[in-house]
């Protein structure tokens, strides 16, 4: 049975790392990309596959006006030809193995399977005319897990201990920059959290003397957080031109996006 979807926001908390720390996370980052572009060839081998089957003239010869006998068509052939989210999430687990296993998690393994899915599926559907590889030199920018008991995950220490935030992947403790006095941030951080994403973008200049900055690149814990409506009032005052979610300013420590949805109060 599928879970029914609650509210969810996000919280951007840059991270300091040093050099060991980066070189790993850059050989953790490589694998997830070596294992994603695996995962997207064997979607479109199975989608080429699907589409040579005779059955897929077929499905696509039924009038549109059949919607339920053209939908049972084409699930047929999604079943046969395992193209599907989870025929992806199994064959994920055969595929992670050997040097790729040291840096990618089961659950990890299949949140890169859905997002390869997901990429080979807007071709199948007809609203994309290719899906796009990563290259070793565009990589991959982000990673996430799918919970926060473990795997890669964002940590509080408890109220008694102090006021530090990590990013755990792996061995690694990965130390979050967090404005305390930004009420959004110190209020959003009281929330339960869903599960966490590691975000990393270019630095915007060379000289960058940014703490998160770390060979050109800016490293970012994406944190998803649920059970949380927060009025209208208190978002207004940190958000500008310089601060929305999808490009942070150069100085700014935190970032929000409230995606609860409307009528919360």
């Amino acid at each position: 049975m599928k879970k029914s979807k609650t509210p969810t926001f996000l919280l951007e908390l840059p991270l300091r790392v040093d050099a060991g720390q980066a070189k790993r996370l850059h050989a953790h980052f490589e694998a997830a990309r070596c294992f994603y572009n695996a995962l997207l060839g064997e979607a479109m081998k199975r989608l080429r596959a699907m589409r040579a089957d005779p059955a897929w003239q077929e499905a696509r010869a039924i009038p549109q006006a059949h919607k339920q006998e053209r939908k049972e068509a084409f699930a047929r052939l999604r079943q046969v030809h395992g193209f599907s989210e989870y025929a992806l999430h199994e064959f994920a687990k055969e595929a992670n193995c050997s040097w790729i296993a040291d840096h990618i998690d089961s659950v990890m393994a299949q949140t890169l399977a859905t997002r390869a899915y997901q990429a080979a599926n807007r071709v199948c559907r007809g609203l994309a005319k290719k899906v796009r590889f990563k290259s070793k030199g565009r990589g991959l920018d982000s990673v996430e897990n799918k919970w926060s008991k473990s795997g890669l995950r964002f940590l509080l220490q408890q109220p008694a201990e102090g006021n530090q935030g990590w990013l755990l992947w792996g061995k690694d403790r990965l130390a979050a920059l967090i404005d305390w006095h930004d009420p959004v941030v110190h209020h959003g951080l009281k929330q339960p959290i869903k599960y966490a994403r590691l975000v990393r973008r270019k630095a915007q200049t060379p000289d960058d003397d940014s703490p998160t900055r770390n060979a050109s690149w800016r490293l970012i814990a994406r944190v998803y957080m649920g059970d949380w409506c927060i009025r209208s009032s208190v978002v207004a005052t940190p958000f500008g031109p310089r601060s929305s979610p999808t490009r942070p300013g150069r100085n700014s420590m935190a970032r929000v996006w409230d995606a609860t949805p409307q009528g919360c109060s």
